[in-house]
């Protein structure tokens, strides 16, 4: 079979059969021009014969011309001097016939001698021409040839190591094959050691439901205690200090004018924590959540400041509490990766949401408790099924974020505070984001949502808190004061129920409180002696609990 050839070959084949196209022209002209110039030297000959013979007969026209004008006879005799004269004439009439006619020849040679000396020039130039392009293409030939015998030399290198790699292929292939049956040897032991493990993860988690059976058994045995020493104890009218612990609060009545700013403190409770992050009130105002830097999350009874459940399961810090708005459940963000759920009626834990890969930073419920949303140092916010415990949609916020919360009941909007100056508006269900503005000049630590969603607080370390429209993200107050410096980690600022008050902590122990429509300072509060990390109204806004990083919840109206 023929071996195909490669476009350079068949390059320099076509350009040699064009040269040997070019050289058969070149010998065909050359042939030309030979003949053609034996044709001149036959018409040069033959105009040399053609002139003697016409000087011949010139002489001989003179010559007889002189006879006949001196009488002389042509041929001798005198006799026949008269017949002589006549054939003279009539002879010279033929020569000079004659003579115009080697004329007439001679002019029509001289004119094609011209013209094939034209011809002869004219083939002279085309056979230069040709012939530098016979040597141009002689060289490119040449070159041609040359880059031949290099890319010969290249192939023969080339099939050499393509010789070498089909070896080290063979070797590999026999070493994966090795490697195949290998890892088929170590998917069997791995198949045996994860049924041995999860074997023994069941018999773990079952030791371990019973040991959390046993303890909530413990808790409900408790709690029955404390709430039937509750019902024989009076609780004391006015608010007693001794040894920083908190003992009782009168009850507030119902009152209406709306919330009011805090101005001293009537109560404290001891968190028994060694650092406080976050603080949380049910709806109803009846238990505050306590969540720090312990693996424990306190709930006391708000009005009493007794302790009603101590919330075990996370294995880490939790940063951040949240209590259902039905009052049903506790939701606790926790430094191990996970956000935990557990039923306040009992005290149990109920859910574990597992499926970030960095410390869970805040959470919070839907209005309806039908979803949570958390936000993770993975830079994810994971939108959870309550009731069957499953993310449903992850979205990926590119910054880094501090808080997140929601802007209806079902949680179908959202907004985050992050680390780049902006605040932005999501879509829970597809993940997209609706809306963002850069507000502040330095990270936004903290976002509040009004009850109906229309307007955001906002709490940045810029020392500035920005009252917002949540449909368009335009400032509409802005909220600062001498001497308040938020603290970094721990910044969150809160509104009061009816919306005319904005409160936040600042690094120095001092709680300051705004009035949202003018952004005027109302009062600033000397009440903690450690950063403030949180603050909140009560539901009747007649109330604040206010958290210091150091162990206390001071309680001021």
């Amino acid at each position: 079979m023929a071996q195909t050839k490669t476009g350079w070959e068949a390059r320099i084949m076509a350009q040699l059969a064009q040269r040997e196209v070019r050289v058969a022209t070149v010998a065909r002209v050359i042939q030309s021009y030979n003949r053609l110039a034996g044709k001149v030297g036959e018409y040069a000959s033959h105009s040399r014969t053609v002139e003697a013979r016409s000087r011949e007969l010139q002489g001989e026209h003179e010559r007889m011309f002189e006879s006949f004008q001196y009488g002389a006879p042509i041929g001798g005799g005198g006799g026949g001097g008269m017949q002589g004269t006549s054939l003279a004439q009539q002879r010279i009439a033929d020569l000079e016939r004659e003579v115009e006619g080697l004329k007439d020849e001679r002019t029509l040679l001289y004119r094609t001698q011209g013209t094939n000396a034209q011809r002869l020039l004219d083939l002279s130039d085309k056979m230069r021409e040709t012939d530098a392009q016979m040597r141009q293409q002689e060289l490119e030939i040449d070159g041609s040839h040359e880059a031949l015998r290099r890319a010969e030399g290249k192939l023969g290198d080339l099939q050499a190591t393509l010789k070498e790699k089909d070896g080290t292929i063979q070797i590999l292939q026999d070493e994966m094959s090795a490697l195949q049956l290998e890892i088929v040897q170590l998917e069997e032991r791995c198949g045996r050691l994860q049924g041995e493990n999860d074997e023994l993860v069941k018999r773990w988690l079952k030791k371990m439901n019973e040991e959390a059976q046993k303890v909530n058994d413990v808790t409900h045995e408790l709690e029955l205690i404390r709430r039937k020493s509750a019902a024989l104890s009076p609780r004391m009218g006015t608010a007693v200090f001794e040894d920083d612990q908190f003992f009782g609060l009168s009850p507030l009545s119902a009152r209406g004018g709306g919330s009011v700013a805090p101005r001293q403190a009537v109560g404290k409770i001891d968190a028994r924590m060694e650092e406080l992050h976050s603080i949380a009130l049910s709806r109803n105002g009846e238990l505050l959540a306590v969540g720090g830097h312990s693996t424990t999350v306190k709930v006391f009874d708000a009005a009493t400041g007794d302790s009603v459940y101590s919330l075990t399961g996370c294995l880490k810090g939790v940063n951040h509490v949240e209590i259902s708005a039905d009052g049903s459940m506790l939701l606790a963000a926790s430094s191990d990766n996970t956000a935990r759920i557990w039923k306040l009626d009992t005290g149990r834990h109920w859910k574990s949401l597992t499926g970030h890969i960095g410390s869970v930073v805040t959470a919070k419920f839907s209005t309806d408790a039908a979803r949570v949303f958390t936000y993770s140092q993975d830079r994810t916010v994971k939108v959870w099924d309550v009731q069957r415990g499953l993310c449903v949609k992850t979205l990926f916020t590119v910054s880094s974020c501090h808080d997140i919360d929601v802007l209806d009941s079902a949680g179908a909007r959202i907004v985050t505070a992050h680390m780049d100056n902006s605040i932005r508006v999501w879509d829970s269900a597809s993940g997209k984001k609706l809306r963002e503005a850069a507000i502040h000049k330095e990270q936004v630590m903290s976002v509040c949502a009004n009850r109906s969603g229309t307007r955001i607080l906002t709490n940045s370390c810029d020392g500035t808190l920005k009252f917002v429209d949540a449909a368009t993200l335009d400032v509409l107050t802005v909220m600062s004061a001498a001497g308040y410096r938020p603290s970094r980690n721990w910044a969150r600022a809160s509104l009061s129920p009816d919306e005319r008050f904005a409160m936040a902590g600042s690094i120095d122990g001092k709680l300051y409180v705004w009035d949202v429509n003018s952004g005027d300072l109302v009062r600033s509060l000397d009440v903690h002696k450690s950063p403030v990390c949180d603050a909140l109204w009560d539901p009747t806004g007649a109330r604040v609990y206010s958290a210091e990083k150091s162990r206390y919840i001071m309680i001021l109206q």
